[in-house]
Order: C-alpha cells, then sequence, then structure tokens
C-alpha cells in the first residue's frame, strides 16, 4: 500500500514538472510576442504619425481584447479544453504580429495588439487552470513560476526588438518575432493536457464521478463570494501600473535622455528580481496566504511608483525598476494563489480567468488614460496618480477580504465543497487545495 502511494506520488510530481516545462517554455514565447512592439512605439509613431494619446490606445486594445478573452473563453479550461486553448491562443499572437508587420495605418496596430490580446488571454488561462489543478497544494509556487516565465519573455520580446531596431525596420522585427512564437504550438501539444482520473474504488464512486456536473460556461457566479471579489480588487490594483506605463515607459525613458539599447535593457533587468523572487513568493503564499504575500509586496510597490514621477534619470529610472521588480512579484503572485485558495480546483479556469479579466479591465482603463495623464501632466501626473489608485484599489480589496473571513461561515462558494464538487476533483486527479488563511 505504501510502495502504491509513493509511486502514485511520483507519477503526480513527475507530471506537475513536465508540464511546468511545457507552459514556461510557451508562455516566454507568448510573452515575448505580446511586448515585442513597445520598444518599436517611438519609431512607429514618427513612421505613421502617431499621437501619444493613441500609443496609449494601442496599449489598451490588446488589455481589452485579454480582458474578453478572460471572461467568455477561461471557463472552458474547466470542461476538457486547455490544449485547443493553448494551441489557438499561440496561432492568434502569430497572425497578430505577422498582421502588425504591414501596419500602415494606426488602426492596423491597434487590431493587431486586439487579437494578439485574445489569444494571449485564452493562453494564459488555459495555462494557470492546469498548474492549478495538478497539484493545487503548491498552486502559489507553480503560479510564481508562471508569472516569472511572463516576465521572462517581457525582458526577452522589448530587448530584442530594441537592440535589432538599429538595422532593422519594425515591420521586419514583428514579422520574425510572429514565427518565432509559432513554436510555442511544441510545448503546448506535449504537455498541456489534464491529469488522468483516478480508477474508481467501488460502484458507489463511480456514480459520484458519473453524476459529477460540468462547470459552468461562465464565471460570473463566483461573484457571489466576498472573498473572489477581494482578491479581484487586490489584482486589479496591482495591475493598474502594469496598463498605466507599459505603453508609455519607452517615450518617458526617450525624454529624461534614454538611448533605445537602454530602455530595452530597462525591460529585460526588471524582470530579474521577478524571476529570481517568483519561486519564494510562490512558497510563502502557499505557507502563509496569498493575502499575506500580496500585502508585503504592495508596501514595496507603491512607494516605488511614486518615485519614478521625479526621476530625471534613466539609469536611476532603470536600477529602481529592479526593486518594483520584487515588490511587483511578491504582490502578484500572492494575489494569483490568494483566488486559488479562495476556490475548489475544479473552477481554476474561471476563478483565474475572471481574476486577469478584472486585471486587465484596470490596466485598460490605465492605459487608456496614460497618454491623456502624461500630455496633460508629464511624469509626475502619471506615476503619482497611479500610485495613488493602486493604494485605493488594494486598500478595498483588502477591507472586502478582511470582513469575508470575520463572517465566515457565508453562503455561496465558501460553503464547505458539496458533494458533487469533491466527485469533480476526484474526477480529475486533484487534491483539495488549503485554505487562504494568513
Amino acid at each position: 500500500m505504501r510502495t502504491t502511494v509513493m509511486a502514485s506520488i511520483d507519477v503526480a510530481d513527475i507530471e506537475r514538472r513536465r508540464l511546468t516545462v511545457g507552459v514556461v517554455t510557451a508562455t516566454v514565447l507568448m510573452s515575448s510576442g505580446s511586448l515585442v512592439i513597445f520598444p518599436l512605439l517611438p519609431t512607429l509613431q514618427a513612421e505613421l504619425g502617431i499621437s501619444t494619446t493613441d500609443i496609449g490606445f494601442v496599449a489598451a486594445a490588446g488589455f481589452a481584447a485579454a480582458l474578453v478573452a478572460e471572461i467568455v473563453v477561461a471557463p472552458y479550461a474547466d470542461r476538457g479544453r486547455a490544449r485547443t486553448m493553448g494551441v489557438a491562443g499561440v496561432l492568434f499572437m502569430a497572425v497578430a504580429l505577422i498582421g502588425s508587420a504591414l501596419a500602415t495605418e494606426t488602426w492596423h496596430l491597434i487590431a493587431g495588439r486586439a487579437v494578439g490580446g485574445f489569444g494571449f488571454g485564452m493562453f494564459m488561462a488555459a495555462a494557470s487552470a492546469l498548474l492549478v489543478r495538478v497539484d493545487p497544494a503548491r498552486a502559489g509556487e507553480s503560479l510564481g513560476r508562471l508569472g516569472a516565465a511572463e516576465l521572462a519573455g517581457i525582458a526577452l520580446g522589448p530587448l530584442a526588438s530594441g537592440l535589432t531596431i538599429a538595422f532593422a525596420s519594425p515591420g521586419a522585427i514583428l514579422a520574425w518575432s510572429g514565427l518565432a512564437v509559432v513554436l510555442g504550438v511544441v510545448p503546448v501539444m506535449l504537455t498541456f493536457r489534464e491529469r488522468g482520473a483516478p480508477e474508481p474504488t467501488g460502484s458507489g464512486a463511480a456514480a459520484s464521478v458519473g453524476t459529477a456536473p460540468r462547470p459552468p460556461r461562465m464565471s460570473l457566479d463566483l461573484l457571489r463570494s466576498p472573498t473572489v471579489v477581494g482578491v479581484l480588487l487586490l489584482h486589479g490594483a496591482i495591475m493598474v501600473p502594469t496598463g498605466a506605463y507599459d505603453g508609455i515607459w519607452p517615450r518617458f525613458m526617450t525624454d529624461i535622455g534614454a538611448s533605445e539599447w537602454l530602455t530595452a535593457l530597462s525591460y529585460a533587468l526588471f524582470a530579474v528580481p521577478f524571476a529570481l523572487v517568483a519561486g519564494w513568493a510562490g512558497r510563502l503564499a502557499d505557507r502563509r496566504g496569498g493575502v499575506s504575500a500580496f500585502m508585503r509586496g504592495a508596501i514595496v510597490l507603491v512607494p516605488i511608483v511614486a518615485l519614478y514621477g521625479v526621476i530625471g534619470n534613466p539609469w536611476v529610472a532603470t536600477g529602481v525598476g529592479l526593486v518594483e521588480s520584487s515588490g511587483q512579484a511578491l504582490a502578484f503572485i500572492g494575489a494569483a494563489a490568494a483566488m486559488a485558495q479562495a476556490v475548489p480546483p475544479v473552477r481554476a479556469g474561471a476563478s483565474q480567468g475572471l481574476m486577469r479579466a478584472f486585471g486587465l479591465l484596470t490596466a485598460t482603463i490605465a492605459a487608456a488614460l496614460s497618454g491623456i495623464a502624461y500630455d496633460a501632466g508629464g511624469p509626475l501626473a502619471l506615476f503619482g496618480g497611479t500610485a495613488i489608485v493602486v493604494v485605493l484599489v488594494a486598500a478595498g480589496g483588502l477591507l472586502v477580504v478582511h470582513a469575508a473571513k470575520a463572517r465566515r461561515p457565508v453562503d455561496g462558494l465558501e460553503r464547505t465543497r458539496s458533494t458533487e464538487e469533491a466527485a469533480a476533483l476526484e474526477a480529475i486527479g486533484a487534491r483539495p487545495a488549503r485554505d487562504g488563511r494568513e
């Protein structure tokens, strides 16, 4: 009996490692493709006559389309479609990049960002759902690796495009990037699959699995849980800076005297602390709770965001970004782990998708307003305003989460799991996740 149990654990760990390698590889390619255009924007701005306000709309299009994917498509990751979603997401991103390479007007770039954003949202929903379910007790660690892979792509894509713009046109860079992203289909096909369900031990088990309900087609029912609502606000808060200045960052760096290669380097260096901290942040979230990890990250992040508003040296801005990255890692991974701890693993695709969708909503709004804020008040208005919004939204989320804890037990999703949910968990071979207490 002991040998059988140990063998089962070994098989599960091998499957988790295999899935993690596939997810990390494909995510790096997808994330690289998603942000490769940003260092090219100053050149495209001059070539196509794009205004600074239009740059904000280009960035917002990707966030908005990903938001739609996370709401509409993400629940299908809980209905056996994760691999299909992964492959489709990769192909959407590749088509978007190649289409953007042919852009001659601003709306072409906006359309390309929208198609790529939809593909990225679809892919990330599938990847996060599989990672949570393969080992719910280590969801924070697995989601931390996913976040690190995403940041690695954020570093590599802009770095590559920022360096090659010296001798290649933006169109050529975007086209080659699209071809590179297609390679992500290989790890998705090889590793994106659910763990096999354990064999029923009796007729009762068989009956329970056979009658387990399929997850809903939409994720909005999750909003019945106050804890889920609170975690959505936490994740939304941490996405505000991403939307507010991912697209404006090259313009800001240029204005304070940075060269194109230094701007690209700033993206790359930003990812280094995140990648180093991600594993530890995930383990901390698994051990102490995702909300606790989020709070630690937010304390680091907020002052740094405000500080950008008064920095006038591009090297100082690049260095300060290293500290911001550590805070981002803790807060981002903490929020993702908090959601995994608040919702049964059988709803991992829907819950992680809903969370990312709300974060993308805040990022979309921030991106759409970023160009206007920068034009109107410069760095101080953009970064100072961003810090204030982060504080207000995060404070609201923490209040909701702690209020929900104080009045447990409550109705809805925070009740003890029903027999149908338990059967569904057994059917996908998942272990129950720990409660998200700090």
